[in-house]
């Protein structure tokens, strides 16, 4: 299954025509949250409309900077937030938000929200946990993907516990802008793209 993944658009659709070129003979778009900074659901839509292909399939979580409801639907995309859905041979699960900010933002939730959902996703998932692609606007704690330009790490302990203990084929994630890579922790793919809004993207590969 080949996948190309966005993060952390923010408005900016200067980079789509390049978007839609990889996404030629792509299985599906997923993108990580922050379509907007502090648009609504109709900005968020429109975003959306810009970004996907028709045709392709669609899976997203928003940011902390989407003013949307955490179960809002988005046409011709669905939404991951709090549901594992099955797709081919493998399972999608989403978390949208991010632990809180420095300055509030829109989606923020504490640690302890992150663990009762991924108990729950832990649960739906049983015996097939390796086959599960986990996409999340926050990224783990203690990665490539969390770590900020002064050396610090500002992941959630509670995804990095979930990834150490299950396992999942992947983890795509965004919100920290300067910190595009591509790592593991065991044997998890741990996938932060960089901003859309920069010109990112990436192509991964199960």
């Amino acid at each position: 299954m080949k996948l190309i993944v966005i993060s952390d658009l923010h408005g900016n659709l200067a980079h789509v025509d390049a978007l839609h070129g990889a996404c030629a003979g792509a299985d599906a778009l997923v993108i990580c949250g922050d379509f907007t900074t502090f648009g609504d659901q109709a900005r968020i839509q429109s975003v959306a409309d810009a970004v996907r292909v028709e045709g392709l399939p669609c899976y997203f979580v928003t940011g902390n900077c989407d003013a949307m409801p955490l179960d809002g639907a988005l046409e011709g995309c669905q939404n991951l937030h709090g549901r594992v859905v099955e797709f081919g041979d493998w399972l999608f699960a989403g978390i949208s938000g991010s632990l809180p900010c420095p300055s509030p933002t829109p989606g923020e939730f504490k640690e302890s929200v992150y663990t009762r959902l991924l108990a729950n996703v832990k649960e739906a998932c049983g015996a097939r946990a390796d086959r599960l692609v986990l996409v999340v606007h926050q990224p783990p704690y203690g990665t490539a993907a969390d770590l900020v330009p002064v050396g610090d790490h500002v992941g959630c302990h509670a995804l990095r516990a979930f990834i150490d203990e299950v396992q999942p084929a992947c983890c795509l994630t965004g919100h920290i802008h300067e910190a595009a890579s591509r790592s593991r922790v065991g044997r998890t793919v741990v996938l932060n793209p960089g901003p859309f809004a920069w010109g990112n993207f990436a192509t991964l590969e199960l």
